[in-house]
């Protein structure tokens, strides 16, 4: 279920020249999957209960299923969008379900087997989903990625059908928070939508202040409704826990600044220092591969000097290695970004588990589920926010050193004009025949002027991710207390978090 986010990033340059799209619609291919599963994920769970798991997990692979059809055939960018949201409220419909059957058919010895298995496959996506992207996209084409999920949607319904019995809690209120989850999902799609057409709209245009005020205004009836709700989705309650306070701090940032650098870098790799998909797949594997070794290691630290010492240092390590990596030019060797991405993926693991440990420990045993549930919301959520927020700020300063760059070269453009230009970087005849029609004779100074502008304003836009990192380092030590090095009766924690970085990650409890 996760691996069109695991994949896609990867794609994403080519999706770029072959669809002619601007930064601010493919922002929207890695989006459209994390807010319909963001949105979804919490009341899934409790659909599942109430109705049945094993319906709910053919439901959800059935819709998983046709969003992925719709995007492996899609003709234009909008389809390829419409797809991935559906493909996202499939997968959030297929988490809990496929958890909830796991806890339900198996007990004892058998039920941590299965569920250390459900994990372990989880982390195996997440490890070599960018190297699975860049071989599809390189060897075959972008769009079998999509095949690929297919063939695992059918394997998952047969599995289900032939393997699973029905079942469900008949203990438990039929009552679904449905406001919640249409306020959430709306508000989260109204602020996606204004940050990511500021670029093409401006700041004070009509539509992006109208979006900004819809979102704040959906955002504070959602939280009204949370309030007086019987079954809300979430519980505000867990908030007045410092641990768990400070974790979802930490779990925001982290999942921002990795979502943020996975979408950047393979269109970094691939439009400026023309590597293959296929050789971006391989580069990236020191990020994800060194996440998973870091994320054991953390747990093993924090049951040792408690959370805080692990957090501090695994997000230490990632504003220092986006900090190193915003310093990449035209000419930036791999070599040179290969400690870089081996201190942010071995920084996210580190900090990730303790994390988790920190925030399960800190909520009774009653409640972990929600609580976790909760959790994977907030890292599918600074995943769309990284990409949207540092998306924005990418895009009005490209197009800021662009005006003034192509400038330079002898070649004056407006702020429209500059803003076509951006497909330049992938090929896309469309934005390449612009810069022809516009420049004439300067053509390459301005092309080269264009490639300025796109390390200008990455340099920009991971520096905001960095300084994030350090502020909620600081807000996350601040609020959470020195724990014991273990509690005596701790709550399975969350496996892993979410991001278009490679994707969210389930919950054990």
């Amino acid at each position: 279920m996760q691996l069109p986010t695991a994949a896609i990033v990867v794609a994403l340059p080519t999706i770029h020249r072959e669809f002619g799209t601007s930064i601010a619609e493919l922002q929207w291919t890695v989006t459209a999957f994390y807010i319909p599963f963001s949105a979804f994920l919490i009341a899934a769970g409790r659909i599942a209960d109430i109705f049945g798991r094993k319906r709910g997990l053919l439901t959800g692979t059935a819709l998983f299923a046709a969003g992925s059809a719709m995007s492996m055939v899609a003709p234009g960018v909008e389809v390829l969008i419409a797809g991935l949201a559906l493909s996202g409220a499939g997968g959030a419909l297929m988490m809990p379900s496929s958890m909830s059957i796991l806890t339900n058919v198996f007990t004892g010895e058998r039920r941590g087997t299965a569920i250390g298995l459900w994990g372990a496959a989880t982390e195996l996506v997440s490890g070599i989903g960018v190297l699975v992207g860049g071989v599809l996209t390189g060897a075959l084409d972008w769009r079998w990625i999509f095949a690929v999920c297919i063939a695992f949607s059918a394997l998952v319904a047969v599995s289900a059908i032939r393997g699973s019995p029905e079942s469900r809690d008949p203990t438990i209120s039929r009552d679904v928070d449905y406001a919640g989850v249409a306020l959430s999902a709306s508000a989260l799609t109204a602020l996606t939508l204004a940050l990511i057409q500021t670029s093409s709209w401006g700041w004070d245009s009509a539509a992006v202040v109208g979006l900004l005020f819809a979102a704040v205004l959906l955002f504070a009836l959602f939280v009204w409704n949370e309030r007086r709700s019987d079954n809300p989705i979430i519980s505000f309650d867990f908030f007045k826990r410092r641990n768990f306070a400070g974790s979802t701090i930490v779990i925001f940032v982290l999942d921002f600044s990795f979502g943020a650098l996975l979408f950047f870098l393979p269109l970094y790799f691939q439009e400026i220092l023309d590597y293959s998909p296929t050789e971006v797949g391989l580069l990236l594997l020191p990020l994800t591969g060194l996440m998973v070794l870091g994320s054991p290691l953390g747990g093993r630290v924090a049951a040792r000097v408690g959370p805080r010492p692990p957090i501090a240092i695994g997000l230490g390590l990632m504003a220092a290695a986006v900090c190193l990596i915003s310093t990449a030019s035209t000419s930036t060797g791999y070599e040179q970004m290969a400690v870089p991405l081996a201190m942010m993926g071995f920084g996210v693991g580190f900090a990730l588990t303790p994390m988790n440990l920190a925030a399960m420990n800190a909520i009774s045993r009653d409640h972990a589920g929600a609580a976790a549930g909760l959790l994977v919301t907030l890292s599918g959520l600074g995943s769309t926010l990284g990409v949207t927020v540092t998306g924005a700020v990418f895009n009005e300063a490209f197009t800021v050193r662009t005006v003034s760059d192509v400038g330079d070269a002898g070649v004056e453009i407006s702020r429209s004009q500059a803003q076509e230009l951006d497909g330049v970087l992938s090929g896309a005849t469309g934005s390449t025949e612009t810069l022809d029609k516009i420049a004439g004779s300067k053509a390459d100074e301005a092309r080269e002027a264009v490639n300025q502008a796109f390390i200008s304003a990455l340099d920009t836009s991971l520096k905001l991710s960095a300084a994030l990192i350090v502020v909620g380092l600081v807000l996350a030590m601040v609020l959470m207390r020195r724990t014991s090095p273990a509690d005596a009766d701790p709550v399975p924690p969350v496996l892993a978090t979410g991001a278009p970085r490679p994707a969210p990650r389930g919950t054990t409890g």
